[in-house]
């Protein structure tokens, strides 16, 4: 079975937290409303109070996000990470599985064909991050 190295997984968690850190810029664009609400959530929102809503959401789970791809950086450097962490990133990666599905049907082609690969990718990153870590002597 496959098992990611301590610097493939270093990368990772690091590719993770600018990602998700840009990803919070972006949501704090939104709420700011220098990006329309209309190019937002696949073009469905209906109103600016909805797009508060959603952009809220996204923002807080962004730094969750954020905080986590922290915290699996400082655990792998002491040598394990504890399973709640992988579960987060299992529960991470499956998140962006199910955005890449709703962005391959947005209604805006900005969001399929931008956010598309974005999700994708970050579904599969975040995945790399689930499998168990130990810190390997030899």
């Amino acid at each position: 079975m496959w098992n990611p190295s301590k610097k493939t997984r270093t990368i990772t968690s690091k590719i993770l937290f600018v990602i998700f850190s840009l990803a919070s810029l972006f949501h704090i664009f939104a709420l700011l409303q220098i990006i329309p609400y209309q190019y937002l959530w696949g073009g469905r929102l209906q109103s600016i109070e909805e797009m508060y809503l959603m952009e809220s959401i996204s923002l807080i789970a962004n730094v969750f996000f954020v905080y986590c791809s922290y915290l699996y950086l400082q655990y792998m450097n002491n040598g394990l990470v504890p399973i709640w962490i992988r579960i987060i990133f299992g529960f991470i990666s499956a998140v962006f599985f199910m955005n890449t599905i709703g962005n391959i049907v947005a209604v805006t082609n900005l969001e399929t064909l931008l956010a598309t690969p974005i999700t994708a990718v970050l579904s599969v990153i975040s995945f790399t991050l689930v499998l168990k870590y130990e810190n390997q002597t030899s």
